[in-house]
């Protein structure tokens, strides 16, 4: 009969490790690995005082019952037939006698196989990436954000940025004539009013521009002088940030009603004005919380919109910017303003290539005004009137005279009495026309309170989730990496202290048994944990960066 000779080294270890096969521990090299379980409390008998130990089988361990239920992991090796260890974990412990416990294993195939496994591209659901660069990843996470806060301070593109407390707009006349006569503004202005190009559009009216009340009823009055009142098509506001006097030919003129300051703009201006650029600066925190991941500095964890403060308003995300994100602002002098805010460097796109995401000002007030129409029925009457009256009062002495000469007393009564009347309806006339109020033309829009609020223009406010979520979604993401839904060799290591990893149809060639070979790739599809540092194991708040 043959004898068989021990030559099997076992050792019973007390390791972090469980079969859930959650967590892993990775090495850099089987030595690495030897190293550390060696390492651990263990129970150790002679070397080689074991017979051929079998794979997930029962080891009849020589020690008490009592003494070895610390103990939840062993490693072995045949030595009479490799160097190789294998690692297991114990599942279960039996009495047998007061010298010899039974142990029975099941194999670690991670720890026992790791070092034979070749990976081949497959679909990645989840990992830790190993390139965090803001804006790489932003497939959806579908994670509660909760609600949203500003993430910093707006930031006001006021294009009443130049108004004091008195001048917030320019007041801007759209006429189709100018005053003459007793309220000329010659030699200010000598040319008649002909069609123009205001920002590539043709009008065939022109701009009048005055910068206070003062002015704009003087400049009303002077239109009234002139019997021209109708001539005013038009007042609206006109933002200074738009216009400064650089752009305007001003004048100074005494009028007949007192000094009026007056601007006028150069004929055909073909091209819209450009306001203002606008460069934002990306946050680096949310809500005050400073993440340790960078796709929460994107959508939809943080973004920014821009309000033109009258009610509309679009989301813009950062990471679909450049570089900073920067928007111009362009307009064009008409009733109620045309201006537009317009990315210059948002998804691929370059200076005015954007305008198709740009978002359109609020409209500004059309200005009342009120056109004194007593005074402009006296200047279009003045002269009608005295002929009427002269016609009168000539038509009743002639008629007068006629009806004496004859001696027709009740003719020359009837004359008398008709230029009476002819004079009393000619003064009805004037007086009925000083009793019509004057003429309130024009209408006020909602544009009224951005005004009053020196707030016409637009803000950009940074949003982000509050700091509370911020944390929840930052540990998540810490913990189990980012949605990738991509076809690739799965990331193993590339961080410091773990890399997660979850496969949907796993597949690594190896040279092993394919038992053992299913189960690994099993953990790969359930989703598995690998930690590279023994003494950092299971420790979420550790540093995690990429290396």
């Amino acid at each position: 009969m043959a004898v068989i000779t021990p030559n099997t080294d076992v050792i019973l270890l007390k390791v972090p490790l469980e079969m859930d096969e959650v967590n892993q521990l990775t090495f850099a090299s089987k030595t690495a690995q030897y190293n550390y379980f060696s390492s651990l409390p263990k129970y150790v008998i002679e070397e080689g005082d074991f017979t051929y130990q079998r794979k997930d089988n029962t080891i009849r361990f020589p020690a008490q019952y009592d003494n070895i239920l610390q103990y939840n992991y062993v490693m072995y090796k045949n030595t009479n037939y490799s160097d190789k260890w294998f690692y297991a974990y114990i599942v279960g412990i039996e009495y047998l006698n007061d010298n010899v416990t039974a142990i029975a294993i099941k194999t670690d195939v991670w720890q026992t196989w790791q070092f034979d496994l070749t990976y081949k591209p497959v679909f990645v659901e989840r990992e830790h990436v190993n390139d965090d660069t803001v804006g790489l990843h932003t497939i959806p996470e579908n994670l509660e954000t909760g609600e949203y806060v500003n993430n910093g301070t707006p930031i006001n593109a006021d294009l009443n940025s130049l108004a004091t407390e008195t001048n917030v707009c320019w007041i801007c006349f759209q006429v189709s004539d100018y005053p003459d006569g007793a309220g000329a503004l010659n030699p200010i202005i000598s040319s008649d009013v002909e069609g123009r190009i205001y920002g590539g559009v043709y009008s065939g009216l022109t701009y009048l521009f005055v910068l206070s009340s003062t002015d704009a009823n003087r400049l009303i009055q002077c239109y009234d002088l002139a019997a021209k009142s109708n001539a005013i098509v038009s007042i609206f506001h006109v933002p200074l940030g738009i216009l400064n006097s650089d752009s305007l030919s001003i004048v100074n003129h005494d009028s007949p009603v007192g000094n009026i300051t007056i601007g006028t703009m150069p004929s055909d201006s073909y091209v819209p004005i450009n306001i203002e650029t606008i460069t934002l600066t990306k946050p680096s925190t949310l809500d005050s919380y400073t993440p340790k991941n960078n796709k929460l500095k994107t959508w939809p964890f943080s973004y920014f919109y821009v309000s033109n403060n009258a009610g509309t308003d679009i989301d813009f995300r950062w990471e679909d910017f450049s570089s900073s994100p920067s928007f111009a602002i362009d307009g064009i002098v008409s009733q109620g303003m045309s201006i537009k805010a317009y990315p210059t460097n948002y998804k691929n796109t370059t200076n005015i290539g954007g305008y198709d995401y740009g978002i359109s000002g609020g409209k500004l007030p059309i200005c009342a005004w009120n056109s004194d129409y007593y005074v402009n029925w006296c200047t279009q009457n003045s002269v009608n009137q005295a002929l009427s009256i002269s016609s009168s009062v000539i038509g009743g002495v002639i008629g007068t005279h006629t009806n004496l000469a004859y001696n027709n007393l009740s003719g020359a009564a009837s004359s008398i009495t008709g230029t009476f009347f002819g004079i009393a309806n000619a003064i009805a006339r004037q007086y009925e026309a000083s009793l019509t109020p004057d003429q309130a033309r024009g209408n006020e829009n909602c544009g009224d309170i951005n005004v009053a609020e020196k707030r016409f223009g637009y803000t950009f406010y940074p949003m982000s989730i509050k700091a509370e979520y911020a944390k929840i979604c930052d540990d998540f993401l810490s913990a189990y990496g980012y949605k990738v839904n991509s076809i690739k060799i799965p990331n193993i290591t590339g961080r410091r202290n773990w890399n997660y990893v979850k496969t949907i149809g796993c597949y690594i060639d190896a040279d092993i048994p394919q038992g053992d070979l299913d189960e690994i790739k099993g953990m790969f599809d359930r989703g598995i944990t690998f930690w590279h540092n023994p003494t950092t194991f299971a420790d979420y708040t550790q540093n995690n960066d990429i290396i």
